[in-house]
């Protein structure tokens, strides 16, 4: 495995250091290249960096690294002046803020050296081989990351670079986060890209699994959609079967009467069982329990059934019927669009930006329900009255308690139960997981989608609608030709 920096590509640190030599020993030039990576590699691991211009950098991890990391930073600072820092922190909460200069926020490229430091390439390989340990127990999830698994890299390589030039110096054509309400920074975004397909062909496939939702991540996961068409397995073409609207379909196990969680405050303990309560339980750690912060609520016997479903009944009103109808069916972002249309006059050029208003309810905390931008939160409010108190209550302490039991739930239907199932009666089928989704190759779609709608069926109640579709080169050219007209369309 390779062990590539990414730096901005005017930036000549040799010459810099050369003209300006620091002032404290040990310096490393490896080392200091390694730190100024960060910036743009924590990004890269955190999608929602993509809208911010400081990356925050954890003392800790450096310091582990590089000893004396904080005489390199002001070093950059002070006398290279090739970064800023955002001095504003919480001890044990918050890090550091830093960036680029704006003379240096220009586009990264892989350098032609890799990490050859002893000392620093042992302690990155310590920290990755720590990592793998969270998924020694997926091994039939593991072994298909391998030589068999290829991207096109000039193709990805071509897509990103004509992408970005077009993106650029048009703001027309830059994408929203719908949840931060900020543009995502095109450059950021073609950085990001840029180290997802090299990493992908370098073989660092960066497999994990969380310790918050399970979520079981790799190169895929963290790869945008449109650049894994480039990719195949053994040659051929891979296809996704996707759950429709996952998110709310996920969502009706909260308004149904089929589950139970099970609350042990006084161990720190929840277990979800989707089966009878009698069987095993889909168990949370106590570490993970902390992490959803349960042991702040107050379980008892009175509280709404509302509380996580200590209660197994609940009604049944019209609105909760008509939203599971709608997300069982796989038509709910259709139908809310409709409705988004007539009663808000908002329209929407992509599904995604149907999506991330679903998110916006789901994902925000109750107090956003204020803002003049949370207009298509309120409009769910009335359309589904139940069901948005349902979700309110269980965000009423914590906003990230409801997302995150939502996507527990996913890892742990997906990961642990079908794609351990489609393992052991599909041996030779290849799974690659992106949260959601499985893909595999065309031979085995079918048994695939099966053994899905089985165990959906199984623990929900009812199987969702799952859309299937093809990883093709194609879908790359298009979407190239489509931003190109858009940018002839605003330059007209």
């Amino acid at each position: 495995m390779r062990l590539t920096y990414f730096l901005p590509n005017n930036l000549d640190l040799e010459n810099l250091i050369n003209e300006n030599r620091p002032k404290f020993k040990p310096f490393n030039l490896q080392k200091a290249k390694y730190l100024l990576h960060l910036i743009s590699a924590v990004r890269h691991n955190k999608k929602s960096l993509l809208t911010e211009d400081y990356v925050k950098l954890s003392s800790k991890s450096m310091q582990h690294k590089v000893h004396n990391y904080y005489k390199y930073w002001d070093y950059f600072i002070n006398e290279l002046k090739i970064v800023e820092r955002d001095e504003s922190y919480q001890v044990n909460k918050e890090s550091k803020g830093y960036r680029f200069t704006e003379k240096y926020r220009t586009p990264i490229i892989p350098s032609e050296d890799q990490i050859q430091d002893t000392s620093l390439r042992r302690k990155i390989i310590q920290n990755l081989n720590a990592i793998n340990l969270s998924v020694k127990n997926y091994p039939y999830l593991n072994k298909w990351y391998n030589d068999k698994l290829q991207i096109d890299f000039n193709l990805a390589i071509k897509l990103i670079e004509e992408e970005y030039e077009l993106k650029k110096d048009n703001k027309e054509l830059w994408d929203y986060d719908f949840i931060k309400e900020k543009f995502k920074s095109p450059l950021y975004q073609r950085d990001h890209a840029i180290m997802s397909v090299t990493r992908l062909r370098d073989k660092y496939y960066a497999l994990k699994r969380d310790e918050n939702v399970y979520r079981y991540h790799t190169v895929l996961t963290n790869m945008r959609s449109i650049l894994r068409n480039a990719i195949t397995y053994d040659g051929k073409k891979l296809f996704t079967l996707d759950i429709t609207n996952s998110q709310p379909y996920l969502s009706t196990i909260l308004l149904s009467q089929d589950y139970l969680i099970k609350c042990d405050p006084e161990n720190k303990s929840l277990s979800i069982s989707l089966d009878d309560p009698r069987n095993l339980y889909a168990s949370f750690s106590n570490k993970i329990i902390n992490n959803l912060s349960i042991n702040q609520y107050n379980f008892k016997l009175s509280d709404s059934y509302i509380m996580l479903g200590l209660f197994r009944e609940s009604p049944m009103n019209t609105d909760i019927q008509e939203y599971i109808r709608l997300a069982v069916g796989g038509r709910f972002y259709e139908e809310l669009e409709k409705k988004y249309k007539e009663d808000l006059g908002i329209t929407f050029e992509l599904r995604k930006d149907i999506k991330a208003t679903v998110f916006q309810v789901l994902f925000t905390a109750n107090n956003y329900f204020g803002c003049e931008k949370a207009k298509p939160k309120k409009l769910f409010a009335e359309l589904f009255p139940e069901v948005y108190k349902i979700f309110s209550d269980i965000k009423r302490t914590d906003k990230t308690v409801l997302p995150r039991l939502l996507q527990s739930i996913e890892s742990y239907l997906i990961v642990d139960i079908i794609c351990k199932r489609i393992s052991e009666e599909i041996p030779n089928a290849p799974i690659f997981t992106i949260h959601d989704s499985i893909s595999t190759t065309e031979e085995y779609i079918t048994d695939v989608r099966r053994i899905m709608e089985e165990e959906f069926e199984k623990k929900i109640g009812k199987a969702p609608m799952i859309n299937c579709e093809e990883w093709s080169k194609n879908k790359m050219i298009k979407h190239l030709e489509k931003l190109k007209q858009k940018t002839f369309a605003t330059a007209s």
